[in-house]
C-alpha cells in the first residue's frame, strides 16, 4: 500500500516527464532516491508500472490504471486544500448575533466562548436584549428567538421545541399558597415580561388539549428576562419563564414550577437570519454550530423533575 502523497506525486512526475532522474530534478531529489522510491511503490502494489528501456520509460497496464488512481487523488487532496483554504480566508471578520436576555447569558456566551477558541479569525457581538429588532437596520448575523415571527421574508432555522413554566420562590408559596388552577392566578402577584409598552398580561394555558386564556396582574413588570427571574427567585411573585432559563433553579430548588398540568402550549426555538442572497461561509459555520450545541443542551429540560407528559408536544 501507498503510504506517501509524495510518492504518487513522483509517479505522475515519472510519466509525465518520460524519465526518472528529470522527475527527481524537478521535484529536488536525486535520482537515485528517486529510483528507490519508484521500486518501493512498485513492490507495495505488487506489479511492475513500468517497462524500462535504455532511453525510455512505458507504463504497463497495470501503470496505466495505477497513475488513473494517483490522478484522482491528488485532484480530490487539491480541491480540499483549495476549499480548506478558502474557508480559512473566509472565516475571518464580525459576526453580529442577538437572543433573548437569559438565554444569552446563560447558553449562548459560553457557546460563543468555545466557538471563538476555534476559530482565531472571528470576532463576536452579542446583544443580549428581550427586545425584537430589525435584523437588517441593526446589522444582526443571527438572532436566536423564541416563537412565531412576524416579518415573513427572514430566513428561520429551526432548532428544538421549548416549554415556557409557571414558578415561584418556595418562600413565596409557603406563603401566598400553590394556585389550583390558572384561574387562580387573580390572587396572585403575577410579574410580567413587557416589550414596547405592551405588558403581555394575558397567559395562554392548556386544558384539555384546548387553549385557556387568563388575564393576569402583579405590582411589577420589566423588559428583562433575567429581572424577572431574580424578582421570582427574591419570592416577589409568580413569572411566567422559558423551561431553559429556569431548569437548574428548579433542579436546586431555588425555583418551584407551577400548575404543571396546565402548561402553556410550545414554543419553537429558531435562529433567525436576515434575507441574504448567499449566507457567508463564518455566519454558516457559526449557525450549524450554535444548531448542533443547542440541540445537546436540549437535554437540561429532561432534568426537570416534572410529569411525564410535560416535555410532549400534546395540547399544541
Amino acid at each position: 500500500m501507498i503510504e506517501k502523497i509524495s510518492d504518487l506525486r513522483l509517479f505522475k512526475r515519472i510519466v509525465e516527464l518520460g524519465s526518472i532522474s528529470a522527475a527527481a530534478g524537478d521535484i529536488g531529489m536525486s535520482p537515485g532516491s528517486a529510483s528507490i522510491r519508484l521500486s518501493t511503490m512498485e513492490r507495495s502494489v505488487g506489479t511492475i508500472l513500468f517497462r524500462r528501456t535504455t532511453r525510455q520509460m512505458h507504463l504497463t497496464t497495470a501503470g496505466e490504471e495505477f497513475l488513473e488512481v494517483a490522478i484522482n487523488i491528488l485532484n480530490d487532496l487539491s480541491v480540499f486544500d483549495e476549499n480548506i483554504s478558502r474557508e480559512k480566508r473566509e472565516l475571518v471578520g464580525g459576526i453580529k448575533v442577538t437572543a433573548p436576555v437569559d438565554l444569552g447569558r446563560n447558553y449562548i456566551a459560553p457557546l460563543l466562548d468555545r466557538f471563538l477558541a476555534e476559530n482565531s479569525g472571528i470576532s463576536v457581538d452579542l446583544v443580549c436584549t428581550d427586545q425584537i429588532t430589525d435584523l437588517t437596520q441593526r446589522g444582526i448575523d443571527i438572532a436566536v428567538r423564541y416563537g412565531a415571527l412576524m416579518d415573513s421574508s427572514l430566513r428561520i432555522r429551526r432548532i428544538s421545541s421549548n416549554k415556557r413554566i409557571l414558578v415561584a420562590s418556595t418562600d413565596y408559596v409557603e406563603t401566598f399558597g400553590r394556585p389550583a388552577h390558572p384561574k387562580d392566578l387573580a390572587r396572585h402577584d403575577c410579574m410580567l415580561l413587557s416589550s414596547l409598552g405592551d405588558k403581555n398580561d394575558t397567559w395562554v394555558f392548556v386544558e384539555q388539549s384546548k387553549a385557556l386564556t387568563v388575564r393576569v396582574s402583579g405590582s411589577r413588570s420589566t423588559n428583562d428576562g433575567e429581572v424577572l427571574r431574580r424578582w421570582a427567585l427574591e419570592g416577589k411573585g409568580i413569572a411566567l419563564k422559558s423551561a431553559w432559563d429556569v431548569a437548574e433553579d428548579i433542579n436546586h430548588g431555588r425555583l418551584v414550577p407551577l400548575l404543571i398540568d396546565y402548561c402553556p402550549p410550545n414554543v419553537d426555538l429558531q435562529l433567525v437570519f436576515p434575507p441574504l442572497a448567499r449566507q457567508p461561509t463564518k455566519v454558516r459555520r457559526l449557525a450549524d454550530y450554535l444548531v448542533r450545541e443547542l440541540k445537546i443542551l436540549d437535554k437540561c429540560l429532561e432534568t426537570i423533575d416534572l410529569k411525564p407528559h410535560y416535555l410532549s408536544t400534546e395540547g399544541n
